[in-house]
């Protein structure tokens, strides 16, 4: 059977297209290899030390976390500290307007155990029950991105969009229900450094509604002693 030119070009650019197609498996095997997970894996604990801005206003903040599941986020203003942490059962916050401590339910507690997963949701979604899709290519600011879905039982769903080039996370999106409320957040994430032989973006702009909040670390120490009380509950 004879091929005709446009015909051999069809069949070419179809190979093309085929031999560069990204499965999400492939997708999420590039986003491992670009972020150091290798590297993430040999890391027990995890200090980040930098500066929060909301409204103008830029204080000190610190982020300490520790394998497997502890986390603890301060705000260090000078009448005192705003904390929420996981002690990896609890959730809870220090609130500075009353000096009491409370312990989280709900979608706040369901949020801050997401925060305190040290690999991260990409890795770790089958083991929590979510489904994951690759949807395809999408536009962020000037360059494209791969968008990938992860939906939870309940309907709500976490979009991430990776860089083409660099398989870096560069926004995600979250769509859930607050108290039976539809509620809505992204976040954006640049200045990405490599530190122990992961890659962390050291910049990250979160954005709930007209709130804008700017997060700039300075600092990331990794390995360091890190005792349990710091995220422990405590009445």
């Amino acid at each position: 059977m004879k091929l005709t030119r446009l015909s051999i070009l069809i069949l070419f650019a179809l190979s093309v297209h085929a031999g560069t197609a990204q499965t999400l498996n492939e997708v999420l095997a590039r986003y491992e290899a670009a972020t150091g997970f290798s590297a993430r894996q040999k890391v027990k604990t995890m200090a980040s030390i930098g500066r929060i801005t909301q409204m103008g206003n830029a204080v000190p903040v610190s982020i300490l976390q520790k394998r497997p599941d502890k986390y603890r986020f301060d705000v260090h203003l000078d009448e005192g500290r705003v904390t929420q942490a996981y002690d990896g059962v609890k959730g809870w916050a220090h609130i500075l307007s009353n000096n009491d401590t409370i312990l989280l339910e709900g979608s706040e507690l369901a949020q801050i155990k997401e925060s305190a997963d040290f690999d991260g949701i990409l890795q770790t979604y089958k083991q929590k029950g979510l489904s994951a899709q690759l949807i395809g290519k999408v536009k962020v600011g000037p360059r494209e991105a791969y968008k990938i879905q992860l939906r939870k039982q309940n309907g709500e769903s976490m979009n991430f969009y990776l860089d083409v080039d660099s398989y870096l996370v560069v926004k995600t999106d979250v769509n859930m229900l607050i108290n039976g409320m539809p509620y809505g957040a992204e976040s954006s994430f640049g200045d990405f450094r490599k530190v122990g032989g992961m890659t962390l973006p050291y910049y990250i702009q979160s954005k709930n509604g007209t709130m804008i909040t700017e997060i700039r670390i300075d600092t990331v120490r990794i390995n360091e002693t890190m005792e349990d009380i710091y995220f422990q509950w405590r009445k």
